[in-house]
């Protein structure tokens, strides 16, 4: 069974794995030219980033066709064209 998480969360998760990838990406690209060497744990780190940044937008993405293509939406649209047309 599924567990339940609350809306605001559910809709903030992909935002979070962008921005925080994001900013980890950044991060670890600016920390390594500060340094002027990739180290090990730099370049895991700016891949972590970028991978959960994209993630992320994937997630966004499709939950936004889903959304568009759900049967609930079709549903809901069918009946409020019914309810205009009496």
């Amino acid at each position: 069974m599924k567990r339940w998480i609350p809306e605001p969360l559910y809709g903030a998760k992909p935002w979070i794995f962008m921005v925080g990838g994001a900013v980890l990406a950044i991060g670890m690209m600016a920390w390594s030219w500060w340094n002027g060497a990739w180290s090990p744990w730099g370049g895991l780190l700016c891949f972590a980033g970028a991978a959960s940044a994209i993630s992320g937008g994937a997630i966004l993405q499709l939950r936004q066709n889903y959304r568009v293509r759900s049967k609930w939406r079709r549903d809901r649209e069918r009946d409020a064209a019914q309810d205009r047309s009496k």
